[in-house]
């Protein structure tokens, strides 16, 4: 596996420097700044920087709750920044007066100049350039080989970015989470051990790639979206952990219901005295077997042809009910990019058109799909 060499110099340029937050806003960083704080991304600096810098010029394998701080600190300023009502302070010069000393206690007392903080509006290029740092920071923290991706990392990791609006990393370090080599803790030098991708707990949650794939349908993206998609809830990893999930019962008592019919034939076949016992049993076993074999087959072909949470995107003619079962996730979050590239007025579908459009089309149908079936649309029945 190919290990990238990251800088191990945490700097904040001239550009980069933001005002600091507003009183309210403090309060939302939980403990991550102060009042004492000059500027945003100084503390940004101090909190996460120095934490990300610390993790990846350590020598050893950090512990899971130190990692989970600094991606926590990450998330923290990564909410403040998608707060789009906030306002920060900054503090301004004034002339004192005779009366202004009269007025305001808090004023000074010397008759020279004293601060006072008015509350401006968060610029955006101060924003973007935070929220560039807090970003790349995350990535830094997440990417690092000594870093072994839990769950609970993985959804702060792409909550941070959804908050921020920079998912295009998203689908990279989803394919870390399955493959990314396993530090041994304790090892010096570290060593690693190579994981299975395709095992039922290197599944991306369903939670998570729902929350990953809002955040490409923000940005509209429309390769991104479908590269999400693709490293989510198309890996073999979350089809297995599906099929363990939810079918694997069922099958096993499918495999064990012929011995278990013929047990109870035979008991039943005791309490009857016009025929053999023998031919009792083979009557009642294939009775019951063909009951209960009828109706699985009838609940099976129900589960696998239900349509009622369909919008946009269909199952085209031919599609193995199986197949259909297994992938349903994949067509439910295709059909959310079909509705959210498309018109939201169900009158105006079927006439969007464009290159994006086409192209979200032939998407579809190449994995089996079909979008806006005729016979599905209004007035098309």
């Amino acid at each position: 596996m190919n290990q990238v060499v990251y800088s191990s110099t945490f700097s904040i340029t001239p550009q980069d420097r933001v005002l600091p937050p507003s009183k309210a806003t403090r309060n939302v960083t939980r403990g991550y700044t102060s009042e004492s704080s000059f500027g945003l991304s100084t503390t940004i600096e101090n909190e996460v920087l120095s934490k990300a810098k610390a993790l990846v010029e350590s020598s050893t394998v950090p512990d899971a709750a130190v990692v989970e701080d600094s991606l926590q600190a990450c998330e923290v300023f990564a909410k403040l920044l998608a707060d789009d009502t906030q306002s920060i302070s900054q503090d301004i010069k004034v002339e004192t007066t005779p009366a202004s000393d009269l007025l305001s206690l808090e004023e000074s007392q010397d008759g020279l100049k004293a601060q006072r903080r008015k509350d401006v509006p968060l610029t955006e290029p101060a924003k973007n350039a935070a929220a560039q740092l807090i970003s790349s920071t995350a990535y830094r923290i997440i990417t690092d080989p000594k870093v072994y991706i839990t769950p609970k990392l993985l959804s702060m990791y792409v909550n941070v970015q959804s908050l921020l609006g920079r998912p295009r990393s998203l689908p990279e370090v989803f394919r870390l989470y399955a493959s990314k080599l396993v530090p041994k803790p304790g090892s010096n030098p570290i060593t690693f051990s190579t994981p299975n991708p395709n095992k039922p707990s290197a599944q991306i949650p369903l939670q998570i790639a729902n929350t990953a794939l809002t955040a490409g349908i923000k940005v509209k993206d429309l390769p991104l979206c479908f590269d999400i998609i693709e490293n989510s809830v198309c890996a073999p990893a979350f089809r297995i952990s599906k099929f363990f999930r939810k079918a694997f019962i069922p099958i096993s008592g499918a495999v064990l219901a012929p011995f278990a019919v013929h047990k109870l034939a035979s008991e039943l076949s005791v309490y009857q005295s016009t025929m053999d016992s023998t031919m009792a049993t083979n009557i009642l076993f294939g009775g019951i077997l063909a009951y209960v074999g009828f109706t699985a087959t009838i609940g099976y072909v129900a589960v696998t042809t239900s349509n009622d949470q369909m919008d946009r995107v269909t199952w085209a003619s031919g599609t193995p009910l199986h197949e259909r079962w297994m992938r349903e996730e994949e067509r439910m979050l295709i059909d959310r990019v079909a509705g959210a590239w498309g018109f939201q007025q169900r009158s105006k579908r079927g006439e969007e058109t464009g290159p994006d459009w086409e192209g979200l089309r032939e998407l579809v149908g190449l994995r089996r799909m079909i979008l806006d079936r005729t016979e599905l649309m209004d007035g098309m029945e």
